[in-house]
C-alpha cells in the first residue's frame, strides 16, 4: 500500500503562503497579516526578525518595502507542521503618507485641536517639533488642512501677546518604520 502524502506540505526550511488578511485603521496606517504552513521543527530559523521588511520576508508576489513585522506567531498542527502568522505594519504605496485624522473638542471657554497622524519622522524630531509652546499648529498635517490658526499679533502696549493654537502636548507609538502621533493643539498666550 502506497504511503499518504500531505498536499502542499512545505519542503524543510521552506514556507508556503495560505492566507493574507488586509485592514486599514482609521489613522490611515496599514497592517496585512500573512499566514504560512511551515514544519515545526523549522520553527526557530524561520521566524522573522522584527521590523524586517514585507520585500524580504514574504513569498507573495507583491512586495511591500515600506511594511515591517510587527507580531508573528505559531501554531502546531498535526503532522510536524505548524501555523505561522506574520502581521505586518506600514503602507502599501510607495511615498506619501495617509491624512491626519483631525479632532475639534470644545473645552470651555476654548476649543481643543487633536490630530492624529502616520509619520515617517523619528522620535528625536517629533520632540523638537512639539518641544515649545511657541510652535504653532501647522496649516497642513499630511495634506489635511488644519482649522484656521489666527493670527500672531501684540497689543500696542505689549502687555499681551497671543500665539494662536500651539503644541500642548505630543504622544507617539513606533509601528514598523512609521510613528503614530496624536498631538493636541490649544490657544497660547502670554501677559506681560
Amino acid at each position: 500500500m502506497p504511503s499518504a502524502t500531505i498536499i502542499g506540505s512545505p519542503a524543510s526550511g521552506a514556507k508556503t503562503l495560505r492566507r493574507v488578511d488586509y485592514a486599514t485603521e482609521r489613522n490611515g496606517l496599514e497592517t496585512l497579516t500573512e499566514t504560512y504552513t511551515i514544519r515545526t521543527a523549522d520553527r526557530a530559523t524561520i521566524q522573522p526578525a522584527f521590523l524586517t521588511t514585507h520585500k524580504n520576508f514574504s513569498t507573495s508576489s507583491i512586495k511591500y518595502e515600506r511594511m515591517a513585522v510587527e507580531n508573528f506567531s505559531f501554531r502546531a498542527q498535526d503532522g510536524d507542521i505548524s501555523e505561522l502568522t506574520v502581521t505586518f505594519v506600514g503602507l502599501t504605496y510607495d511615498t506619501g503618507l495617509p491624512g491626519a485624522l483631525v479632532r475639534i473638542q470644545p473645552a470651555a471657554p476654548k476649543i481643543i485641536i487633536q490630530a492624529e497622524y502616520v509619520s515617517d519622522i523619528n522620535e528625536s524630531q517629533l520632540i523638537a517639533l512639539a518641544g515649545s509652546p511657541y510652535n504653532r499648529m501647522p496649516n497642513s498635517i499630511n495634506g489635511t488642512n488644519m482649522p484656521v490658526n489666527p493670527p500672531f499679533y501684540t497689543n500696542n502696549n505689549n502687555s499681551y501677546t497671543y500665539y494662536g493654537y500651539t503644541y500642548f502636548s505630543t504622544e507617539a507609538t513606533r509601528r514598523g518604520q512609521f510613528i503614530v502621533a496624536t498631538v493636541v493643539f490649544k490657544e497660547y498666550s502670554v501677559q506681560f
